[in-house]
């Protein structure tokens, strides 16, 4: 039998109870049904406070693990690190970036710390949540990310508001390590009185309370508290607890009330009865249809699976919350397999670079050969000459092919810096179009290879232009605008086009992903790469009129010396011949 069934079937035989009996059966019931309802409601907010929190501390340690694995901040500090070029002032511009870092991933605290042996161990580089702690020694945190590993833990931490102060803060970190340096990356949330609402959002009437373990709990209700989650700090032994509970005033207020009413209604309820169980058994089971449904769905692989909210009550927190869930999912996906796909190609690019060197044995060989004829003055010399430079050019041109199809993307040149007028690049490459871009530049002089930055900006112009033809024919709008900063200068290349949708913002500057018939994908690969060697960013943001916009932010010293050095050792051996201006998207 179905729960409609079910449910209809009760209130008719509720209905013809004798009236005697009606009052005390429908006061029994009522006073059950909302006691069972205020402990469901307990126990499903506090089974949602805990899934939550395993998704949120799930999230911070991604996230965290994330800094870790490929965040081109953390990059370049173990790149400085390991070539003693982290000075004051690159302290000074740690500093600057960690609170946004910081803020931007929901932080409440960031520590950069030095995680290899020797005096400096323990020596805080930089911290988001209170800049000043640069150069300080946070030893007993780095010694209790070590114990604790990739779980999270309950620590102290030195913040900052009217005075320095430790707090308690839930910690997650991990240890990135390349180039032979290390450096620990640890981030957290704030352990104090609204560490429940803050982690978990408004969930009244339940309450929550952090305290420590064997501390009585000021929460309201007269049952004793559900445990929600048990902290540990580093060592494995209990922290701190947060406990849930829900103020049961109102409901003994709704009992009493039902007491006395029930002796009222017990007449009208015989005449609503049959009523009131059809709507109510329609009103409460539609919702679970629908939600059941949509869990099908999901489980087949439809995450972008939705079900209709149309009440506000709890039902409709509820299916907000599988809303929620369900688009969280999908996102996670999404961002998975861009990670995957950045991997794997980047593999194939090593691999690409690693055959290259195969032809480099035989040209030598040859060569030596011919060295040895010809100072021996042999007489076989010309016709090896002959042989030898036939196989050598053969394997140059070989050479030259995989070079100029795979080295914009897996070995772009480094750059070659110099102090040049972004605004002279921009008008030049404007030119080169016709007067279809529309300019707002000022003069910004920057440390960069024109070269590279040339063919960013063709590459942007051109897809912009592109994006903006196809919406509006020859009256779309592309429009450059360059902008000094603090830092150095912003580039913003923006079009009236179709816009990007912010599933492709995931996978806009992927290997090889493209929207358009004949592109090859690579030529935003290829601005990405070149932006980040220059020690720049870039981002994708909303345009002209719903059009798309891409956002570079440039350093005015240039490429940093750390990333230079580092691309010097994978240059190419066939010198520049893929600097030239070419558009591949």
């Amino acid at each position: 039998m179905t729960l409609r069934s079910r449910l209809l079937l009760f209130f008719l035989i509720a209905a013809f109870v004798p009236f005697g009996a009606l009052g005390l059966v429908v006061r029994t019931s009522l006073v059950d049904e909302l006691g069972q309802d205020h402990q469901r409601r307990l126990a499903m907010r506090v089974g949602a406070a805990e899934r939550a929190l395993d998704v949120r501390v799930e999230e911070d340690r991604r996230a965290v693990e994330a800094l870790c694995a490929h965040d081109l901040v953390v990059d370049r500090l173990l790149l400085e690190l390991a070539t003693d070029s982290f000075t004051p002032s690159r302290e000074q511009a740690l500093t600057t970036l960690l609170p946004s870092m910081m803020q931007g991933r929901g932080f409440d605290t960031l520590h950069l710390i030095d995680a290899r042996g020797g005096p400096d161990r323990g020596r805080i580089l930089g911290a988001g949540h209170y800049p000043d702690r640069a150069g300080a020694s946070a030893a007993p945190l780095l010694d209790a990310l070590q114990r604790a590993g990739r779980r999270s833990f309950i620590s102290e931490v030195r913040v900052l508001d009217d005075a320095p102060h430790d707090v308690r803060a839930l910690l997650t970190g991990c240890t990135a390590n390349r180039d032979g340096v290390s450096v620990a990356v640890i981030a957290g949330r704030l352990a104090g009185p609204e560490f429940g609402s803050r982690l978990l959002g408004d969930v009244a009437p339940v309450e929550f309370a952090l305290i420590s373990p064997g501390e009585d709990a000021d929460l309201p209700g007269s049952e004793e508290p559900t445990v929600v989650r048990e902290f540990l700090d580093a060592n494995g032994e209990p922290a701190l607890v947060l406990l849930a509970s829900i103020d049961d005033a109102p409901l003994q207020r709704e009992i009493a009330s039902l007491q006395r009413r029930s002796l009222y209604v017990a007449g009208a309820a015989l005449a609503l009865a049959l009523l009131m169980a059809v709507l109510l058994t329609w009103t409460l089971t539609r919702p679970l249809e629908e939600l059941e449904s949509a869990a099908k769905r999901v489980a087949s692989g439809d995450l972008d699976s939705q079900v209709p909210v149309h009440r506000k009550d709890e039902v409709g927190a509820a299916l907000t919350a599988f809303n929620d869930m369900t688009r969280e999912l999908a996102s996670t996906r999404r961002k998975l397999l861009r990670a995957e796909r950045i991997a794997a190609w980047r593999e194939v690019a090593r691999r690409i670079a690693h055959e290259i060197k195969n032809p480099l044995q035989p040209i030598q060989m040859e060569i030596e050969t011919m060295r040895k004829l010809h100072k021996r003055g042999d007489a076989s010399f010309d016709e090896e000459f002959e042989s030898s430079t036939q196989m050598i050019l053969e394997e140059v041109k070989r050479l030259n092919t995989m070079v100029t199809e795979f080295s914009r993307f897996a070995r772009l040149p480094r750059p070659n810096p110099s102090l040049i007028d972004l605004r002279e690049v921009a008008q030049h490459v404007a030119a080169l179009h016709q007067d279809r871009v529309d300019l707002d530049v000022q003069s910004v002089k920057v440390s960069a290879d024109r070269e590279q930055l040339t063919q960013v900006l063709v590459n942007l112009i051109q897809n912009a232009a592109d994006a903006a033809g196809a919406r509006h024919g020859d009256g779309g709008r592309v429009r450059l605008v360059l902008s000094p900063t603090v830092e150095g200068a912003e580039l913003r290349v923006e079009d009236d086009g179709p816009g990007i949708s912010p599933d492709d913002r995931l996978r806009v500057f992927e290997p090889y992903f493209t929207t358009k018939a004949h592109g090859t994908g690579l030529g935003l690969a290829i601005v990405h790469r070149i932006v980040g060697d220059h020690g720049g960013s870039i981002d994708v943001e909303d345009g002209i009129d719903g059009g798309a916009a891409f956002v570079i932010q440039l350093p005015r010293t240039g490429p940093p010396e750390a990333i230079a050095a580092s691309l010097s050792d994978t240059a190419l051996p066939l010198g520049r011949a893929d600097a030239t201006v070419t558009r591949l998207d």
